[in-house]
C-alpha cells in the first residue's frame, strides 16, 4: 500500500512538473532571444560610437588650423585697435584722385579690423572695391571683398568661386602597380 501511495504521489508530481518544465523551457527560449537582440543592438551601437568618434577626431583635426587663424586674427585686430594705422592710410589716400580696387579693398579690410562691423565707411569701401573690379583680372579682389563683407556682418551672397575653402588634410594616394611587359 505504501508503494501504491508513493507511485500515485510521484505520478501527480510528474503531472504537475511537466507543464512547469514546459513553461520554463519557453521562458528560457524567449529570454535567449531577448539577449541575442540586445547583443546585436549593443554591437550596432558600438559601431556607431566608433564612427562618431572617428568623425569627431576628423573634425578636431580640421578645426585646429581655424583655431590658429582665429588667434592670428585676434592678434592682428589687437594691434590695429588704436586706429593710428587706419588714420595714416586714409591720410595718404586722400591725396589721390581715384583708388585702385586693391586699395579700396585694403582700406575696407583695415577699417573692418580697426572699427568693426558697424562702420558704414567699411561697407562703402568694400563695395567700391567690387564695383571697380572686372571679373577676369580681379577675381581675387572681388572674392576678398565679398568674404570681408560677410565677415563684417553684412548679409551678402558670396559667389561659389569665392567661398572660403577649408583645407582638408591630404589623403594618401593609393599606389598602383604598373604592369610591365
Amino acid at each position: 500500500m505504501k508503494r501504491l501511495i508513493l507511485e500515485v504521489v510521484l505520478l501527480i508530481a510528474l503531472a504537475a512538473a511537466g507543464p512547469y518544465v514546459w513553461y520554463l523551457h519557453n521562458k528560457v527560449g524567449a529570454d535567449t532571444e531577448k539577449v541575442e537582440t540586445m547583443t546585436t543592438r549593443g554591437q550596432e551601437a558600438e559601431k556607431k560610437l566608433e564612427e562618431a568618434t572617428q568623425a569627431l577626431e576628423q573634425a578636431q583635426r580640421e578645426v585646429e588650423p581655424l583655431r590658429l587663424q582665429a588667434q592670428q586674427l585676434q592678434a592682428l585686430r589687437a594691434s590695429l585697435e588704436s586706429g593710428v594705422s587706419l588714420k595714416d592710410l586714409e591720410a595718404v589716400y586722400t591725396k589721390e584722385k581715384s583708388l585702385s580696387p586693391e586699395r579700396h579693398l585694403g582700406l575696407g579690410v583695415l577699417r573692418l579690423l580697426t572699427t568693426g562691423q558697424a562702420d558704414a565707411a567699411t561697407v562703402d569701401s568694400l563695395k567700391k572695391a567690387m564695383t571697380a573690379s572686372d571679373w577676369g583680372s580681379r577675381k581675387q579682389v572681388i572674392c576678398a571683398a565679398q568674404n570681408a563683407l560677410v565677415f563684417g556682418g553684412q548679409k551678402f551672397e558670396v559667389m561659389a568661386e569665392c567661398k572660403p575653402q577649408v583645407a582638408a588634410p591630404a589623403a594618401p594616394e593609393p599606389t598602383e602597380k604598373k604592369a610591365g611587359g
